[in-house]
């Protein structure tokens, strides 16, 4: 592939502001719902994975994609779920696979290459005088976007202008922060590829005290140090920092005990109680039991994220990010939650599903505010229109988003990216930069604890390149006839990412086919993940409590190798 993931846009000018959802009106709106909304699948909360053939026969080889996301978890997650890898315990409703599209998608569109490349390319979140088309649009909210019917929009408007300096902060086109960052991770395994139809790219925001020094005033300084500190306690490492004063911060960033200065965030868990520490700056001064404070796989309250998901750009041999967006995604933390508070209610609901093992996950939220997760987060998101223009997604759409970040033991504070933040110390900018200006070749495979390369054991404990295992090119490129992995094949993909993740042009324009059939159905509650290639061996029906005939759970990728080899 080459090295860049093409932006495509160009320098627009200042919107209007923006006005902010207030976090108390939006969870209270969510809350006074009389019931949940109508859903034509009512356990549309349930991934289209979890539906996928854990086994070719019975009795047969067994294929375990189900680990990646259900496992024993890390505090402050409390969902264990690692049982759920050798039991099908689902709901009687959610036995029933209805992601037709899955068992049975659109036929790809037939559209000429050139004509498919000028539709990638064409910039659906800028106009073309280089405006926010979606900010613009939602100023006044056609009627079927206004849910509330009160003429304006109460949910998030997009203000990030996906132009990310060389630290990653994106500059409106007057050159101010919208205080948004773009940072690189390595994908998550799984649907989430591009060779599996996604190529996304992820911001971080911190409210505004986060981006302030301690008058008020905006510094770029004071919010580098919050975003290193909220680093070293997500991805529990000690992150690098240029040499800091901390007598001018007043909190002990290295953990010495002593205010001098510090090169580095320290990752200290659990804390010592004798040490002066916390957010600088404005953030010194908020309430810790209302907005948090560093806490091991915590955000603070009003910490959000922007998703987009792009279709797949091909020039020549290279396969890149494209500028349309297939979706953009978004999530505001709403409340702070300690340890206990998370505890305490994963016990409560696995009390309820014991004792009402049928009881669906209860879906509140609206088609302007979003769909709160349970977990203390709302989701919202956009999604294109059969013209290609992105409209508000229905509530039934972003329900599909609450299943993986609403409680599995694989998130972090019921999130995937930031955890899997490319390290600091190694990683060009230190991680901080889009995908736009470096794409994935030459990353090295992340590990797990117990030194396995992630990828490739996510492939050997699959057997396939994707949940479904119809990903053939993966399948060529990295299986030997008889199903092991090949080494070679496994040693480039140790060095590089890219050998596994990005496609051949051949596949990211038949990707693209098939993502842009989706779109014209508009049918996205029957499904819109992008399989092409072998027909994908997925179950039609689910027995409920049956087995998945995987008899050990895979043991998560953070857990010892002393750990792993007692399981």
């Amino acid at each position: 592939m080459g090295s860049r993931w093409m932006m495509g846009g160009v320098h627009p000018p200042t919107p209007a502001p923006a006005v902010p959802v207030q976090e108390a009106q939006a969870s209270s709106a969510l809350a006074s719902m009389h019931g949940p909304p109508p859903l034509s699948n009512r356990a549309a909360y349930l991934p289209a994975q979890c539906y996928a053939a854990t086994q070719d026969t019975p009795g047969g080889r067994v294929h375990n994609a189900c680990f990646a996301c259900h496992q024993t978890p890390l505090a402050p997650n409390f969902t264990d779920d690692s049982a759920v890898q050798t039991v099908l315990s689902v709901p009687q409703h959610a036995t029933e696979n209805r992601w037709t599209h899955v068992m049975s998608p659109p036929k790809p569109v037939e559209i000429p290459d050139a004509a498919l490349l000028t539709w990638v390319r064409t910039n659906n979140y800028l106009d073309a005088k280089g405006g926010l088309r979606l900010a613009a649009a939602l100023e006044k909210p056609p009627a079927q976007w206004d849910s509330d019917g009160n003429g304006q929009w109460d949910g998030y408007t997009p203000d990030c202008w996906f132009q990310p300096d060389d630290e990653g902060f994106d500059h409106a086109p007057d050159g101010s922060l919208s205080g948004w960052r773009a940072f690189a991770y390595a994908p998550f395994p799984g649907m989430f590829w591009p060779t599996n139809g996604s190529a996304g790219d992820v911001f971080i925001r911190l409210p505004a005290a986060f981006r302030q020094d301690r008058t008020g005033a905006e510094s770029t300084t004071i919010y580098r140090i919050n975003l290193s500190i909220l680093e070293a306690y997500i991805r529990r490492v000690d992150v690098p920092l240029p040499p800091t004063d901390e007598r001018e911060l007043g909190s002990d960033l290295d953990g010495d005990g002593v205010l001098g200065v510090a090169t580095r965030v320290a990752f200290v868990w659990p804390p010592k109680p004798e040490r002066t520490f916390g957010y600088v700056g404005k953030a010194a001064e908020l309430d810790r039991a209302q907005d948090g404070w560093p806490a091991a796989g915590l955000y603070p309250r009003g910490t959000e994220f922007l998703h987009s998901l792009r279709y797949l750009d091909v020039d020549g041999e290279q396969v890149r990010m494209a500028a349309r967006m297939k979706e953009l995604r978004y999530m505001r933390k709403m409340r702070w939650q300690t340890y206990a508070d998370l505890e305490l209610a994963v016990e409560a609901e696995t009390r309820e599903k014991a004792q009402q093992p049928d009881k669906l996950k209860t879906v509140l939220g609206d088609g302007e505010r979003g769909v709160g997760t349970g977990t203390g987060w709302r989701m919202q998101g956009f999604i294109e229109d059969a013209q290609g223009s992105l409209r508000p997604q229905s509530v039934e759409e972003t329900a599909a988003c609450i299943g993986c970040h609403g409680g599995v033991g694989a998130t972090t504070d019921s999130t995937f990216s930031f955890a899997r933040k490319l390290d600091a110390n190694s990683a060009l900018r230190g991680g901080w930069y889009h995908w736009g200006e470096r794409g994935l070749k030459g990353i090295p495979e992340p590990k797990r604890a117990d030194g396995k390369g992630e990828y490739a054991h996510w492939l050997e404990q699959v057997g396939g390149g994707d949940d479904f295992r119809s990903n053939d090119e993966v399948q060529a490129r990295f299986f030997r006839q008889d199903g092991t992995l090949k080494p070679e094949a496994t040693k480039a993909l140790a060095r590089d990412i890219s050998t596994l993740l990005v496609p051949s042009p051949h596949r990211a324009l038949m990707l693209d086919r098939a993502s842009l059939a989706l779109v014209r159905a508009q049918q996205f509650e029957k499904g819109r993940d992008v399989l092409v290639g072998t027909p994908p061996r997925v179950n039609s029906r689910l027995e409920q409590d049956g087995s998945t005939g995987i008899t050990d759970p895979v043991s998560p990728g953070w857990e010892l190798p002393s750990k792993t080899a007692t399981r």
